[in-house]
């Protein structure tokens, strides 16, 4: 990618930048438990699944039996079981090798640092803070910050506003599918990286840059 052509740098948290010490299984384990009892009618939730599939799936039910009123609520309930979880965890999330050089030299050479997460604002703030990173990014979009977070592209139109870049002027670098599904849906650019789960092979047949880690981004990005 030629440097005069990117702008701006869009990072997904966990596992891109920072290794997540969360429990997701507790995590959806607790919105299940929570969706099952309150909505006994729903049928049983699939723990397979991660939990904004599930979260779509309690809202499109929701919808259809003409509960519509009560999505707020119950998102808000949600999002309280996921924080709980996340900030239980918060303290043990640990640095990738190379992600604070890198965010240091994109920011050296003019480059904007965005985040894109599902953590909630609080953790993304803790994770950010106790990892020494928080200095060297100009905005931050989380999961808590709106009722559409990733795959959806209403975040990152956000951070774009901010940053003031256009779609064309940003790369985005993330682990997971969700993470390639939303810059498709943004028009933007997407750089895969193999500190997830993703394997490479996944990455590359989205047509995706595949990189081992954040640590390879700046020569990717010829800085």
């Amino acid at each position: 990618m030629k440097l005069e052509s990117v702008k701006a740098v869009v990072f997904d948290l966990d596992h891109t930048l920072v290794r997540s010490a969360v429990d997701f299984m507790e995590m959806r384990t607790g919105v299940i438990e929570h969706l099952e009892k309150r909505f006994p009618s729903f049928g049983k939730f699939d723990k397979s699944k991660p939990t904004y599939e599930i979260t779509e799936r309690a809202v499109a039910k929701m919808q259809e039996q003409g509960l519509s009123k009560a999505v707020p609520e119950i998102l808000m309930e949600i999002n309280g079981i996921m924080n709980k979880v996340e900030m239980k965890y918060a303290s043990k999330a640990t640095l990738i090798e190379g992600a604070k050089e890198t965010l240091a030299k994109l920011k050296k050479a003019g480059l904007k640092v965005g985040i894109l997460t599902r953590g909630c604002r609080e953790y993304t703030e803790e994770v950010l803070k106790i990892n020494d990173l928080s200095e060297l990014v100009d905005a931050v979009a989380a999961r808590d910050d709106s009722l559409t977070p990733k795959p959806d592209p209403a975040q990152v139109y956000w951070l774009m506003t901010r940053m003031k870049v256009n779609a064309d002027e940003v790369v985005m670098v993330g682990d997971h599918p969700v993470d390639a599904l939303c810059a498709r849906n943004a028009g933007i650019r997407f750089v895969g990286v193999l500190t997830g789960s993703w394997r490479k092979e996944q990455t590359e047949q989205l047509g995706s840059v595949v990189i081992p880690s954040v640590k390879e981004l700046p020569d990717l990005l010829d800085i």
